[in-house]
């Protein structure tokens, strides 16, 4: 929602047309960075354990926008959101393993068209809630509201995926378990 919000955000910063680029590339440039890192860092398994807690991080710094903090303030926190966004990298990993392959490329196809309906109705949203409360308090309210869905989401992802561990014919320490 951040992007979609960039250019009354950018109006109430009082920026330009250069401000409203700035705040539209926080979020994928962080996105880029938390990607690589996460990448060239992080294991398989690791990713996957990490999954829930980065989509948190793609959700909190964004209450910091609630405050309307300076530009290079909203340009951090929205990059460091980028950056936790890149748990969609291990959930879509995660996803395909999970179907057989004879329906990946269904299934795959309908997930990302259902991603992009739900971000278009956030946008919409957010822009309708920018209306009424302003970008910067819209925006935070968005990360709050994305980070209890995240926190929530995450808690029941590690307990889903240790009892998955636990039910795995070789036990947890197995090859297969990645971990």
């Amino acid at each position: 929602m951040p992007e979609g919000l960039a250019a009354p955000y950018a109006r109430s910063l009082h920026g330009n047309t250069l401000t409203v680029g700035l705040l539209m590339a926080a979020v994928p440039l962080g996105m880029v960075i938390g990607a690589f890192l996460l990448g060239r860092i992080a294991a398989p398994s690791a990713r996957i354990r990490m999954m829930g807690w980065l989509a948190v991080l793609s959700c909190a710094p964004l209450i910091g926008s609630a405050w309307s903090p300076p530009l290079w303030a909203v340009l951090a926190l929205w990059t460091l959101a980028g950056a936790g966004g890149a748990y969609q990298l291990a959930a879509a990993a995660a996803f395909v393993q999970a179907l057989r392959p004879d329906t990946r490329a269904r299934a795959f196809g309908v997930a990302q068209s259902g991603l992009y309906a739900v971000q278009g109705l956030g946008i919409l949203a957010g822009g309708a809630m920018a209306q009424l409360i302003g970008a910067p308090l819209a925006v935070g309210l968005a990360g709050l509201v994305g980070l209890t869905a995240a926190t929530m989401l995450a808690a029941s992802w590690t307990h889903l995926r240790g009892r998955l561990i636990q039910a795995r014919p070789n036990g947890p320490e197995s090859p297969a378990s990645g971990g």
